[in-house]
């Protein structure tokens, strides 16, 4: 599928996570058909161009919100005709873009990603092509916690989950203020916005939020289940070797010996009423996302 890109205004799409709502699985299913949205005039730039030392895009476009960001080699309008080459529009996904889930004591930053609104508004403003869209995955607040438990334990941060969620209550997981700064960002457009769990039945819609409206291109999603959590067994093995030298490799290796199967259920720490909290929280968190002007969430 060919496109006459140079007829075609220039536009940007920012994919920011959140973490642990399957961006790894989007990012390899663009990356997969990465020829092809190129001969439909995007260019998709994933996680292995933009976090590439000194090669990250408040480097290569001289962000000052980054602490000593490298000296750019090219100047900002330089560098977006460099992105774009003969395309136009610009797919950046990356979670990382907008701040760390985590500091380094594994407690989760908040407000969720503090710094996501400065960031977002200085890269559109470098880029240059007008309003810039932004799309972001949210997750059940338990579900999320539970997964980002399970990334703190193969981060190399061995604690026992009540601990976690003693340092990471669940009422600090709250989406809306997170899509509202976001949405309020100087030079953002539309934002894009859909539920993890849904993400199977959304794909294509998501896919289509990125590529924009001129483009009528389907992606196919790769098969592969990507990032699997951990399962009981494996949680408890972690913490019973938390002195370990090496506690990310410990980590991977008891993900691999204890993967999640029927043998090997899926961690799982809330009660069944704490769920039921917690869906019914994430339901008012989505409502009052639905409310917030200039926000799409991706429907059936």
């Amino acid at each position: 599928m060919t496109t006459n890109a140079a007829s075609f205004p220039r536009s940007v799409v920012m994919h920011i996570g959140a973490h642990k709502t399957a961006t790894t699985h989007l990012q390899r299913s663009l990356l997969a058909q990465q020829q092809a949205l190129t001969s439909a005039g995007i260019q998709y730039y994933g996680p292995a161009n933009l976090r590439r030392p000194g090669k990250g895009p408040g480097d290569i476009f001289g962000l000052d919100i980054y602490h000593e960001p490298s000296k750019p080699t090219r100047s900002r309008a330089e560098q977006a005709d460099f992105m774009f080459k003969d395309g136009h529009r610009l797919i950046l996904s990356d979670e990382n873009f907008i701040g760390a889930l985590h500091d380094k004591q594994g407690n989760i930053i908040s407000p969720l990603y503090p710094k996501a609104a400065k960031r977002i508004a200085a890269l559109a403003g470098a880029v240059g092509a007008g309003p810039m869209d932004v799309c972001i995955g949210l997750r059940n607040p338990a579900s999320f916690l539970k997964s980002a438990y399970s990334q703190a334990l193969i981060g190399g941060k061995p604690i026992a989950f009540s601990d976690y969620l003693s340092k990471n209550p669940l009422d600090q997981i709250y989406w809306p203020g997170l899509v509202a700064r976001v949405r309020s960002a100087a030079s953002v457009g539309r934002v894009t916005v859909w539920a993890y769990e849904d993400y199977k039945w959304r794909f294509h819609k998501i896919c289509g939020a990125l590529m924009g409206d001129l483009v009528n291109m389907r992606i196919l999603p790769i098969s592969d289940h990507v990032h699997r959590g951990l399962s009981e067994a494996a949680v408890a093995c972690v913490l019973s070797r938390s002195g370990a030298d090496d506690p990310r490799s410990m980590a991977d290796e008891a993900r691999s010996t204890y993967p999640i199967s029927d043998e090997y259920p899926a961690f799982d720490p809330f009660s069944p009423t704490d769920k039921a909290a917690s869906e019914a929280e994430y339901a008012a968190q989505l409502a009052a996302i639905g409310k917030i002007d200039g926000v799409t969430i991706l429907g059936p």
